[in-house]
């Protein structure tokens, strides 16, 4: 199963309709069409903050699991919102630090004009205890291969 396939099927994410384009190599882009769902503001379409959050979160998670192949939780995700979210959106993600047991991110988001709408930087925790995940104990329960 490959990252994108394993991110486009999670639930969270199919609820909120974020499609992952690439996730390899350290790197990750992911778009987001924005709908009235997604609004905070009644009787027009400007992106809730969580929904920006959200988004950022998993293209970071996809682009550290494309260099680790293991599930890698969040640990801490800043977000900066720069701009109100008013048109699609896409995210793209890199790796800056994989490390042993924690991964750093880096995230950009901006809509389909060109706009930076956020920047975020996420830390991740890439290892598990004996041999599992940091979300399994068996190394089966989640495979990438």
């Amino acid at each position: 199963m490959t990252v994108n396939a394993i991110f486009d099927a999670m639930p969270y994410a199919k609820h909120l309709g974020i499609e992952m384009e690439e996730a390899e190599d350290g790197f990750a882009r992911g778009r987001l069409e924005l709908a009235e769902e997604h609004s905070s503001v009644p009787g027009k379409i400007v992106a809730h903050g969580g929904v920006v959050h959200s988004f950022a979160d998993h293209v970071a998670g996809a682009a550290v699991i494309s260099l680790n192949f293991t599930p890698t939780p969040t640990i801490d995700i800043r977000i900066d919102h720069l701009a109100p979210a008013t048109a699609d959106l896409v995210a793209e993600a890199e790796v800056v630090r994989n490390g042993g047991d924690i991964a750093t991110v880096d995230c950009d988001v901006t809509d389909v004009t060109g706009t930076r709408v956020a920047t975020a930087r996420g830390v991740f925790k890439t290892a598990g205890g004996d041999g599992g995940s940091a979300w399994t104990d068996s190394p089966e329960e989640f495979d990438l291969d």
